[in-house]
């Protein structure tokens, strides 16, 4: 099975071309994360011994939001709004269908099954399926770190919102304690787990420096007397 091969039809497939003639890359990154993140958390001990298959969850997790790329291509969603909500069950189903399609001629019939599979499987936090476990514990883990931050800032575009809009929602969510629920209900294996939380804490050590930033409390911080200045030190008068 050439994995080169499906990464550059899925590529085709996810790249979005805009008005101007460029290409826009949101839904590629993410399904392309998704599916390196995928292929790394598959190498751990403890997915490696059930025996997943490779090409199986690269296929399923460069197709997982494909369903975007349907609703885009009939008119449901404007090319800025792709990832900035939920896919229903009908519109997995139309990504599984778009893979099989696409990738009919570089995947066998039954590892084609298993990624639609697979797809679908995501939708069930309970799937014993091995491949959509790996698929849902990938996409997950984008929720937490600073790359959380792009869908953030694409959504505030969108919506005509800026940096206090971002704060206000991290700050509201640390209140409810939603980030704790997520660690605690998004992850099955424990070294992902553990990764989501380091990423969660260099986030919100980001989200500090910007927030200062926004507020100018570094440009406000100037106008304060340091002690090491010679010039308001006892001596200096």
């Amino acid at each position: 099975m050439d994995l080169e091969a499906i990464w550059k039809r899925a590529r085709a497939d996810l790249v979005i071309p805009t008005p101007r003639g460029d290409s826009d890359v949101f839904l590629w990154e993410h399904s392309a994360r998704v599916a390196q993140t995928a292929q790394h958390i598959a190498r751990l001990p403890m997915i490696r011994s059930q025996r997943p298959n490779e090409a199986v969850i690269v296929a399923a997790a460069l197709y997982h939001d494909a369903g975007w790329i349907t609703r885009f291509r009939e008119g449901a969603v404007d090319r800025m709004e792709v990832l900035l909500g939920s896919l229903s069950e009908a519109d997995h189903d139309q990504g599984a269908a778009l893979m099989e399609k696409s990738l009919a001629d570089l995947l066998p019939k039954e590892a084609l099954d298993l990624a639609a599979r697979a797809i679908r499987g995501t939708r069930n936090r309970g799937t014993e399926l091995i491949e959509a476990q790996v698929v849902i514990e990938a996409d997950n883990l984008q929720e937490f770190g600073v790359v959380s931050l792009w869908p953030a800032i694409r959504r505030g575009a969108v919506e005509g919102k800026g940096v206090q809009a971002v704060l206000d929602t991290w700050r509201r969510k640390k209140e409810y304690q939603f980030w704790t629920a997520r660690l605690n209900d998004s992850f099955r294996f424990e070294p992902v787990r553990e990764l989501a939380r380091q990423r969660l804490e260099k986030f919100e050590r980001l989200l500090g420096e910007l927030e200062e930033q926004h507020s100018g409390v570094d440009v406000a911080a100037l106008l304060s007397p340091r002690r090491d200045d010679p010039a308001h030190s006892p001596s200096s008068r």
